[in-house]
């Protein structure tokens, strides 16, 4: 049984150039998976970019020394295939009848296709997306898991005159990233237009019904001498049984290091439908300072 929570995973993960792998996503996660950091493969940034990986391997120089950028092949020379990645992970996950399982990425640039023990999900494309798969029905029974994750640059990385200028030829424009990547007055041209998976990946252990993107908003009054507090939250329940949930509002003030006082504010009782995605809204909380 694994803990409840949220495990980041950061560490041992390969990488290639996709041109350089001769397998497949389904084969390198069943049949044929590297296991080492032996050419094609190299040891990977995870997060961070692909410029960050190659330079980690002396694979390209550090561009951000002297004028090494210029000795690295821009995407708008090589074409979009010459940063095109294979990541690829590791890891062991044995869950009980009650428990599930979420692969989350914070953010991809730009666009990603996620292969886990043979099982394929084709990301949306855009560099702040996050993306939340549920794997749970997608484990290896033994516990041993084999994930990989093609990425693919943005699909309009630009050109770069001779001459320079402030975001190149603009191109990036049309999709859904950074602009600045194509060089602008204060920084040099970003070769791989930041492709890469480039923020947090984490491993979420859920029970039945997982709390979704909690939002709170504070109004205050009279000096900061009244407050409400305006809260909601979705919820999904996984299971395929009405979960009966019991949700409390606490509020919690650090007196010292690791010393906290919490005070209860409020409990709602809600059922959520089997399979459902709901969104709640708690009654307003009022507090009021005693200084």
């Amino acid at each position: 049984m694994e803990e409840l929570g949220k495990r980041v995973v950061d560490k041992g993960w390969l990488a290639a150039r996709s041109t350089d792998v001769d397998f497949t996503g389904v084969e390198l996660t069943t049949t044929h998976p590297p296991s080492a950091a032996k050419a094609p493969w190299m040891e990977a940034v995870i997060p961070g970019t692909v410029m960050a990986t190659l330079v980690k391997n002396k694979v390209v120089p550090d561009p951000f020394y002297g004028l090494e950028n210029e000795a690295i092949l821009d995407i708008a020379d090589s074409g979009r295939e010459y940063y095109t990645f294979w990541f690829f992970k590791t890891f062991q996950c044995k869950l009980s009848n009650s428990q599930y399982l979420e692969l989350n990425f914070r953010a991809i640039n730009y666009s990603a296709e996620v292969y886990l023990n043979g099982h394929k999900e084709i990301l949306p494309k855009g560099m702040f997306r996050r993306h939340s798969i549920d794997i749970t029905n997608n484990l290896n029974p033994d516990g041993e898991n084999l994930l990989a994750v093609l990425v693919y640059p943005p699909d309009h990385p630009g050109k770069i005159p001779p001459q320079g200028g402030q975001g190149g030829d603009h191109e990036i424009g049309k999709d859904v990233a950074a602009q600045y990547v194509e060089g602008w007055d204060w920084m040099a041209p970003i070769r791989d237009r930041n492709t890469g998976i480039w923020d947090e990946v984490s491993l979420l252990v859920t029970g039945p019904v997982k709390i979704v993107d909690p939002h709170l908003v504070t109004s205050f009054f009279d000096g900061y001498k009244r407050a409400y507090l305006h809260t909601t939250t979705g919820f999904v329940n996984k299971s395929s049984s009405v979960a009966e949930c019991s949700l409390n509002i606490q509020v919690s003030l650090e007196l010292q290091e690791n010393v906290c006082l919490v005070e209860h504010l409020l409990t709602q009782q809600i059922s959520i439908p089997a399979g459902a995605s709901v969104q709640y809204t708690f009654p307003e909380v009022g507090l009021l300072s005693h200084s």
